[in-house]
């Protein structure tokens, strides 16, 4: 079974799109996001150009601010700071990665954590290992919203996570955990990861290497 994607995604936003409707009817108000890209950096400006579509889409006010790559950081810091402040703003997000010369655990760290749409503030992310309510990081909140579209109920199930960034792996476990999966991480440092995997009910790659797990590190399901 190969699972539909972009059909989730469209489901998703049609979704969004009436709840958002709701927000303005009742708040008379216009959620809004506002992303922050600095440089030139092709695979962010495609990220970023992606996401203003869809928060066009679903209904939001969508707002980029663009920076060249040679910024300081304490101007960047400033407007995270006013962004802040902006009742207008209700989501922040600053495109990863950042040039070398910015402190991005500095730039993460001011954004307010209830703005941090990312999911990477400190306190998003103590709040998601602790079980508690939390901005989530889009990339594991996807695989687990698709998992469950296979599997409605993974309460006993073995998951083996490939990959342990603060971006995918970590989070994923936690979201894992928190729906009782028993979960492994794996990582380069891993032994043998094929055997690993077959022991596995569910394989999350995140490691960004297409075609890395391998059709004999699955096991085979009994329906």
């Amino acid at each position: 079974m190969i699972i539909d994607g972009k059909k989730a995604a469209a489901d998703l936003r049609s979704d969004l799109k009436k709840k958002v409707a709701e927000l303005k009817s009742k708040y008379k108000a216009v959620p809004g996001l506002t992303v922050i890209l600095v440089g030139e950096d092709a695979p962010s400006k495609i990220y970023v150009k992606n996401k203003e579509k869809s928060a066009v889409e679903v209904g939001l006010k969508s707002e980029v601010i663009r920076y060249p790559a040679d910024i300081e950081e304490k101007t960047l810091i400033i407007k995270i700071k006013e962004l802040n402040d902006d009742k207008k703003v209700s989501g922040i997000l600053v495109q990863l990665p950042l040039p070398k010369h910015i402190d991005k655990r500095k730039v993460i760290e001011t954004i307010a954590h209830e703005k941090d749409v990312d999911g990477f503030h400190p306190i998003n992310v103590g709040n998601l290992s602790s079980g508690y309510d939390s901005s989530v990081p889009c990339t594991p909140l996807g695989c687990s919203m698709l998992l469950k579209q296979v599997e409605k109920n993974l309460s006993g199930k073995h998951a083996v996570i490939i990959g342990r960034s603060n971006l995918n792996g970590k989070p994923m476990a936690q979201l894992l955990l928190k729906e009782n999966c028993t979960v492994t991480i794996t990582h380069s440092k891993t032994k043998d990861l094929k055997t690993e995997c077959l022991r596995a009910d569910i394989i999350i790659a995140a490691v960004g290497i297409p075609k890395l797990v391998k059709g004999d590190w699955v096991k085979k399901m009994h329906l």
